[in-house]
């Protein structure tokens, strides 16, 4: 009964102290100016306890104790026992001594006896009417720790399973490809692939609102987005799942193309563009929706980098303002198109999050 004893007691907000006696358990519970301890000892069938023996246990658990130097403390024997008799017996003299009987599961107090211990005189009878109750509350409690522990090791396994930032890495791969065919081949390749307004317009060849941004201008241009994008892809991929980054980065890429095809249409412009920027961009305005949104956590490491990398995505739109050749539309078009689905996709994961929480 002393496992069952035990149990209650943790219930009971009780903390366990290691004792070298497997039958022999002392608990505390801290109180307002003093110490609540309980001290427990089952003699198991057949085994018998002195007097003497009882008085060296009692007295070494208070030495301990006060080893500790806890304070205070208030402390109440319990000999769990087959015969109470005997039991009452071996406690004779101590007035914080009760009895209980492991067979008839009841609570003897002499009346020479301390006639209750802080309200505890009922606690220990509602124990002794379904000494059971108390394992089964806590095998449950243990049961759904452990469900969450194991969800919990789900969602970091998930989470470190698209740690690496795969879609990024092959976004940047495809590039060197195209780059390298675009090399070799020369402006030809690089001229079926373009953002070029009238071959878009005129031709209805919207297929390079998605191949203009895998095209670049040089091998400088080239290294300066890719370097980019590796950057805010190895924070924002793991973040949002690789599906919805994939969608998001091409779709914005879209966005910014759409932007500066409007542009160059208001001023007149038949100017190819070729270059990621625009979805980069788009990258960096979720980023940047982030930072603003965690502004007071911009110390933390992983926010800093987030908001350094927006500080750089609102410096290349400066650049693109004063530096000549620099399809800047793109630029702003897929920043703000970035605020806007940052907030989209912050709305839907929060969504989604609770959902989780109350399943």
């Amino acid at each position: 009964m002393i496992e069952q004893l035990s149990s209650f007691l943790l219930l009971e907000g009780f903390t366990p102290v290691s004792t070298n006696l497997q039958s022999y358990r002392i608990f505390l519970r801290k109180e307002t100016g003093y110490i609540t301890a309980l001290f427990a000892y089952e003699l198991r069938y057949g085994e018998t306890l002195a007097s003497e023996t009882y008085v060296s246990l009692r007295d070494g658990a208070y030495r301990l104790l006060q080893e500790k130097n806890l304070g205070e403390i208030h402390a109440l024997f319990v000999l769990l026992t087959a015969d109470p008799q005997t039991g009452m017996t071996v406690t004779g003299g101590d007035r914080n001594a009760w009895v209980i009987d492991t067979t008839t599961r009841a609570l003897y107090i002499p009346p020479d006896r301390a006639e209750d211990f802080y309200g505890f005189k009922r606690k220990l009878n509602d124990f002794l009417r379904d000494p059971g109750r108390a394992q089964a509350t806590i095998a449950a409690v243990q049961t759904n720790l452990n469900r969450s522990m194991q969800e919990r090791q789900r969602v970091q396994q998930r989470s470190t399973r698209v740690a690496f930032p795969w879609v990024t890495l092959i976004i940047v791969l495809v590039n060197l490809l195209i780059g390298g065919v675009c090399l070799l081949y020369g402006d030809y390749a690089t001229s079926l692939l373009d953002l070029d307004p009238v071959a878009v317009l005129e031709k209805g060849q919207w297929y390079r609102l998605f191949t203009y941004m895998y095209v670049h201008g040089g091998v400088t241009h080239y290294i300066n987005n890719m370097i980019m994008l590796y950057m805010a892809g190895q924070i924002l991929e793991p973040s949002i799942g690789r599906g919805r980054y994939a969608l998001l980065y091409h779709l914005l890429g879209v966005i910014a193309g759409v932007g500066s095809l409007l542009y160059k249409v208001v001023i007149g412009s038949v100017i190819p563009s070729v270059g990621a920027s625009g979805a980069i961009m788009g990258v960096m305005g979720i980023l940047l929706y982030i930072s603003l949104r965690n502004l007071k956590q911009i110390g933390n490491g992983r926010y800093y980098r987030i908001f350094m990398l927006s500080l750089c995505a609102l410096d290349s739109v400066y650049q693109g303002f004063v530096v000549r050749g620099v399809d800047n539309a793109a630029h702003v078009t897929g920043l703000v198109a970035g605020v806007i689905a940052g907030l989209i996709v912050e709305r839907i994961l929060r969504a989604k999050y609770a959902k989780q929480k109350k399943g």
